[in-house]
């Protein structure tokens, strides 16, 4: 009996597997509306003023992220949940798709969704006098010290755990 439940704790992990494959397709999805609002951006151009042009290099950044965030949550979930990615087999992938801990993938996260939420702020600030009210701002600068703050105390509380070393 407990070896078949070790067996299908562990075959477990491979219900993982189409949680990835559905983001690589929202990944996909990101290009198209980067590529989207790279036309729409460059259209537009023209007629843009210095603010709006920002604004739209921000939105552009902003997409950006997210998808660099996705392929972090895809290539190091699927290599510390599912199973361990053969170098040969991807000998162009970046060193740290195969290296990344869980506890690195965290800082990582962390580290995105921090920039993502200063962009949006940023982008905030910018529209602050035509449709942004003063108090989106301030929830917007709670939600960044919230995450700088839970930044924070993740890299404490990671420096003193001893496996943390290796990232």
């Amino acid at each position: 009996m407990r070896k078949a439940i070790v067996r299908l704790v562990t075959l477990s992990r491979w219900a993982m597997v189409p949680l990835f494959a559905g983001l690589s397709v929202a990944l996909a999805l990101l290009v198209v509306a980067f590529l989207l609002e790279l036309v729409r951006f460059a259209i537009a151009l023209p007629s843009m003023n210095e603010t709006h042009v920002i604004m739209g290099i921000l939105t552009l950044i902003d997409l950006a992220l997210v998808g660099g965030l996705l392929v972090v949550v895809i290539a190091s979930g699927y290599e510390n949940f599912v199973e361990k990615i053969d170098r040969a087999d991807t000998p162009s992938s970046p060193v740290w798709m195969t290296r990344i801990s869980f506890s690195g993938l965290k800082l990582k996260l962390f580290a995105s969704l921090m920039a993502i939420t200063g962009i949006t702020l940023l982008k905030a600030l910018m529209r602050l006098e035509t449709d942004v009210s003063e108090t989106q701002v301030r929830w917007l600068v709670v939600a960044n010290i919230i995450f700088v703050a839970a930044y924070g105390v993740l890299a404490v509380t990671d420096r003193f755990h001893p496996s943390s070393r290796e990232d």
